[in-house]
């Protein structure tokens, strides 16, 4: 692979085990990754990716540590031609390893093999880490919009990531 391509677009390490969510992972997801979400916000949104992947609408992956147990999850919903990654959360002793970088490697390597020529992502202003790690993978600045999440209203940064010259 040609070395000006952006590190999102390279080939994630093989060293970092990741699988497919299932529904069972939601109370390890809610222990290593989300204590501050209820385990019913997250079965839900787990289930609703394995629905959009069972219509190849999507994907969520969960990275592995021992004893297969999940310590970062990732997805992405595909729109026409964009895939939209989100949910990204990474347990705080795996943390400036790599889990992140490999995790978004992997979700735009399957999101382009389902024909994804661009991706977003959204981040939050108030994190500025994820947001530097973004920008580090080769994403820019697309437009920021307010939205209501768990905090109440938040600025929401898009950064995007095109794979085909845009017209």
């Amino acid at each position: 692979m040609m070395t000006n391509s952006p590190l999102a677009l390279q080939t994630p390490p093989t060293y970092i085990s990741m699988r497919p969510v299932r529904a069972t992972d939601t109370d390890y997801l809610r222990v290593n990754c989300w204590p501050n979400r209820s385990f019913l916000t997250i079965y839900n949104l787990i289930t609703r990716t394995i629905r959009n992947e069972s219509e190849s609408r999507g994907l969520g992956l969960v990275v592995l540590g021992k004893e297969d147990t999940p310590l970062a999850y990732g997805q992405y919903t595909l729109w026409p031609t964009c895939a939209e990654i989100s949910d990204l959360v990474v347990a705080e002793p795996l943390r400036g390893q790599g889990v992140g970088t490999a995790l978004i490697q992997t979700l735009i390597k399957r999101a382009k093999a389902q024909h994804a020529t661009a991706f977003e992502i959204g981040v939050a202003i108030d994190n500025p880490r994820a947001e530097a790690l973004y920008r580090r993978l080769g994403f820019e600045d697309s437009h920021t919009m307010l939205m209501s999440l768990e905090r109440g209203m938040e600025k929401i940064r898009f950064l995007r990531l095109d794979t085909e010259p845009q017209e």
